[in-house]
C-alpha cells in the first residue's frame, strides 16, 4: 500500500491528504521489530515515492533509536520542509547544523528558511549570513544568491511589522475550509464564493483506492457570519477522475475557465486550461483551450483582467520558457471566444523564482500575485503592481497582515476592491500535521481610510437642501469622556471628517434659530465603505405664543370675580401641561390711597389668586410665588395728560399679573399678558368712565 502526502506543488496548489479516523491522526504501521537501518531504508523508499508523510513517521522512529546518525535529522528536516511543518523542519535542521554544518551545507540555508517561516527573522538573518560565509564544495547546491534575497526578505519583514496595513484578515467561517487543502477562492455576487477543495479528508492509497480524492470546484453562500450550502459543481466542469480547480467565472457567470491536472507524476502535476459555457442550468462539456496550453508545460490559475485599452485579457500561470520557474502570462480575449498569443507579464512581475495566482483589481487597476522570487517575509508572499501589461509600476509587497511568515497566495478582491479572499497556511489554519501543513481560505477586508461626509437639513425638507452656517463639531466617545476631533462651518458642499473603524462618535450641530442637534455615530470594525454619507436634521425654533390673562379688581376690592376665575383656567392649563413650570403671582394697585395701604391691598389681591389656584385648581403651593408691588409699577398712567384723574387708567392698574417661570427658559414659549373688559363691575381694560352731566 502506498499512502502519501500528496503535494501538488504550485500548478494546482499545495494540497495535502491526511490519514485520520474518528479519533484523530493514526500512525502508519511502524514495524517495531525493525532496526533503525531498516526503518531508514523504508523512509528513503517512501521519499522516492513522494510519500513524505509516511517517510516522516519511519524517520522519527529511527531518530529515537539512533539520534547520533546525522542522516536521520537531515532527512527529517527535508521531509518536514516539504510537508510545510516549519517548526519540525527548524528543529531537525538545527540538529544537523549544530553538529556538523559542513556535512549537509544546504541544510544551513534551509534552516534559515525554516526560521524565517517561523517568524524568527533575526535568527534567520544570522543563519543566512553564516551560510554566505561558508565554503562550498563543487558538488554542493549553491543557494547563495537566494540567501541574499532571503536576508532582504527578513529586513522587509522587520520593517513591515512596524507598520501593518489597514487590512483585516480573518479565518473564513462555515462550510468552506476542511482538514485538507482549500484554495482558489473568488468572490461572487450575492455573498457567494467560488472555490476549490477535495472531497475526502483521509489518506488515500493510489494503488487501490475507492475514495474520491480528486479536487473539485465548489460554491457556498454566506449566511450571517459564516458560509453554508457547500455545493460541488456538476460534471462538467468537474471531472470525477481528474483534479479540477482554479476556476474563474465571467462577469455574467455563463462562462467558466478552469484547470484540469493530469496526475501522471506523484509530486508534480501537469495542468491545462479548459472552458465550459452555461446552457440553462447545465454546463457544456469541457473544451480545452488549445491556443493557450502547450504540451511540454503546465498551464493553470486563470484570472480575468484588462489591458491598457480596456479589453478583456486572461492571466494564467505556466512554467513554459519565461523568466524562470513559474511565470505569469496573459492573452487577449477575442470577441469570438478565442485568445491571442500568450505574452509574458514582464520583468516587473516575473523573477527567477515562482510567480503565481494572479488576480486583477479592475477598480484600482492593480495586479495581485504571489511570489517567492521577490523579497518576501515568508515563503510565498502577495505582491501588487499597479497599471496594465506593458506599463507596470514596481511590484510592492502587500504588507502585513495579508502576508505572514508562512505561504500567502490567491488574493482576489470583489468588484469594489473592498473585500475578498486569500489562501494561507499561517498559524490558525486547519492542519492535521503541525500548525502550518495545509492551506485554508481567509477573508480579507480592505480597511481603507474612512471618512464621514454630512450635511445638515431642516427637518421635513423633502429637497434636503443644506443649511449653511451650522457649526458641526465632532467628538470621539471614550466611555464617559468626549475627545474633540474637530469642527466645520457648513457650506453648500458637504462637510467631511476622518473617522476610525470600531469607534463611536457624537456630532453636535448648532445654528441660531435652530434647536441644538446631537447625533450618535458608530463606525463598525467591519465597515467596507471608505465614505459614509450622513444627513443630520435641525429643528427650527418656533416658539408657541401663549396669552395669559390678567385679573382685574374693582376699586378697593381684592375678591376675584367669577369672570376672571374662568380666565385663570388658561394659566392652570399651562401649569398642568408642564409640571416643571411655576407661576409668579404679582399684585398691583392704582395710586389712590397711601403707599402702605396699597402695599397691603396688593398682597390681598395676590393671595386671593394664590388661594384660588391652590384650593380650586389643585396647584401645588410650592409652584406658586407671590410678589407684590402696590402702586409702584402701574401698567398705564393713573392721570390724564392734563393732570386730571383717569378712572380708566386706574382700572387697568388694579390687577394681578402672571409670570410663568420655566425650567428651561430658552425652550419656553412666548408669553403675553392681556386684559378683558368687564363693564358690569366697571373694571378692566376697555372700561370707559363717563362723567356725570
Amino acid at each position: 500500500m502506498k499512502y502519501f502526502l500528496l503535494i501538488l506543488m504550485i500548478p494546482l496548489t499545495l494540497i495535502a491528504f491526511a490519514q485520520k479516523d474518528g479519533s484523530g491522526l493514526k500512525n502508519v504501521e511502524k514495524y517495531p521489530k525493525y532496526k533503525w537501518r531498516k526503518k531508514l531504508k523504508i523512509a528513503k523508499k517512501k521519499i522516492d515515492e513522494g510519500s513524505y508523510y509516511n517517510a516522516a513517521q519511519y524517520l522519527e522512529d529511527a531518530y529515537k533509536d539512533k539520534p547520533e546518525k546525522l542522516v536521520i535529522p537531515h532527512l527529517l528536516g527535508e521531509t518536514n520542509r516539504v510537508l510545510r511543518d516549519y517548526e519540525a523542519g527548524e528543529k531537525y535542521y538545527l540538529v544537523v547544523v549544530t553538529k556538523d554544518a559542513e556535512a549537509y551545507p544546504a541544510d544551513q540555508f534551509y534552516l534559515g528558511q525554516m526560521q524565517k517561516m517561523n517568524g524568527k527573522y533575526e535568527d534567520a538573518k544570522k543563519t543566512f549570513n553564516s551560510y554566505l560565509a561558508a565554503k562550498l564544495d563543487k558538488g554542493d547546491g549553491n543557494f547563495k544568491a537566494l540567501a541574499k534575497v532571503e536576508i532582504e526578505g527578513c529586513d522587509t519583514a522587520l520593517a513591515l511589522i512596524k507598520s501593518p496595513t489597514k487590512i483585516k484578515v480573518e479565518k473564513t467561517e462555515g462550510d468552506v475550509n476542511t482538514a485538507i487543502q482549500d484554495y482558489s477562492p473568488k468572490p461572487l455576487s450575492g455573498n457567494r464564493i467560488l472555490f476549490s477543495s477535495q472531497k475526502t479528508d483521509t489518506a488515500v492509497n493510489l494503488n487501490n483506492t475507492t475514495s474520491d480524492h480528486y479536487s473539485s470546484i465548489f460554491t457556498a453562500e454566506k449566511a450571517g457570519t459564516s458560509y453554508s450550502n457547500r455545493t460541488v459543481l456538476l460534471s462538467p466542469p468537474n471531472d470525477p477522475k481528474t483534479h479540477t480547480g482554479n476556476a474563474v467565472l465571467s462577469a455574467d457567470e455563463k462562462t467558466i475557465v478552469y484547470t484540469k491536472c493530469d496526475q501522471a507524476a506523484i509530486v508534480k502535476m501537469k495542468c491545462k486550461l479548459y472552458r465550459s459555457t452555461k446552457n440553462g442550468a447545465e454546463w457544456t462539456n469541457a473544451e480545452e483551450i488549445n491556443g493557450l496550453n502547450v504540451e511540454e508545460a503546465t498551464t493553470t490559475e486563470p484570472s480575468w483582467g484588462l489591458d491598457k485599452d480596456g479589453n478583456n485579457i486572461l492571466y494564467f500561470v505556466s512554467d513554459r520558457a519565461g523568466k524562470g520557474g513559474l511565470d505569469i502570462f496573459y492573452a487577449l480575449a477575442n470577441a469570438d471566444g478565442t485568445f491571442g498569443a500568450a505574452v509574458n507579464a514582464g520583468a516587473e512581475i516575473n523573477t527567477a523564482g515562482d510567480e503565481l495566482t494572479p488576480s486583477y483589481d479592475k477598480k484600482n487597476k492593480t495586479l495581485y500575485f504571489s511570489s517567492n522570487g521577490h523579497p518576501s517575509i515568508g515563503g510565498l508572499d502577495v505582491f501588487k503592481a499597479s497599471g496594465t501589461p506593458g506599463n507596470w509600476g514596481a511590484a510592492v509587497n502587500a504588507g502585513i497582515p495579508i502576508n505572514s511568515s508562512a505561504d500567502d497566495l490567491y488574493l482576489a478582491l470583489d468588484d469594489k476592491g473592498a473585500k475578498g479572499f486569500m489562501v494561507s497556511n499561517r498559524v490558525g489554519t486547519t492542519s492535521p500535521r503541525g500548525a502550518t501543513c495545509c492551506d485554508d481560505i481567509w477573508t480579507v477586508i480592505v480597511q481603507r481610510d474612512v471618512y464621514m461626509k454630512g450635511i445638515y437639513v431642516k427637518r421635513g425638507d423633502a429637497t434636503n437642501t443644506p443649511i449653511l452656517g451650522v457649526d458641526a463639531s465632532l467628538y470621539k466617545v471614550a466611555g464617559n469622556n468626549f475627545e474633540f476631533v474637530g469642527n466645520n462651518i457648513t457650506t453648500p458642499q458637504a462637510f467631511v471628517f476622518p473617522v476610525k473603524r470600531a469607534t463611536s462618535y457624537k456630532i453636535n450641530g448648532n445654528k441660531e434659530g435652530y434647536w441644538p442637534s446631537i447625533d450618535n455615530l458608530t463606525i463598525s470594525e467591519d465597515e467596507e465603505r471608505d465614505t459614509i454619507s450622513q444627513i443630520f436634521y435641525l429643528d427650527p425654533i418656533v416658539k408657541i405664543h401663549i396669552k395669559i390673562p390678567n385679573v382685574y379688581f374693582a376699586f378697593d376690592k381684592s375678591n376675584v370675580i367669577d369672570f376672571y376665575k374662568s380666565e385663570i383656567d388658561s394659566v392652570v392649563k399651562i401649569l398642568n401641561d408642564h409640571p416643571a413650570y411655576s407661576v409668579e403671582v404679582q399684585g398691583h394697585t392704582d395710586s389712590k390711597g397711601t403707599d402702605e395701604y396699597n402695599e397691603k391691598l396688593s398682597i390681598k389681591r395676590a393671595n386671593e389668586v394664590k388661594t384660588f389656584l391652590i384650593k380650586k385648581k389643585s396647584i401645588a403651593e410650592s409652584r406658586i410665588v407671590v410678589k407684590t408691588f402696590g402702586e409702584k409699577m402701574p401698567a398705564v398712567p393713573n392721570e390724564l395728560p392734563t393732570g386730571e384723574d383717569d378712572p380708566e387708567g386706574r382700572a387697568r392698574n388694579r390687577r394681578v399679573e402672571f409670570k410663568i417661570i420655566t425650567d428651561k427658559p430658552d425652550d419656553a414659549p412666548d408669553f403675553e399678558s392681556y386684559g378683558e373688559v368687564v363693564k358690569e363691575v366697571k373694571t378692566g381694560p376697555g372700561f370707559t368712565y363717563k362723567k356725570k352731566k
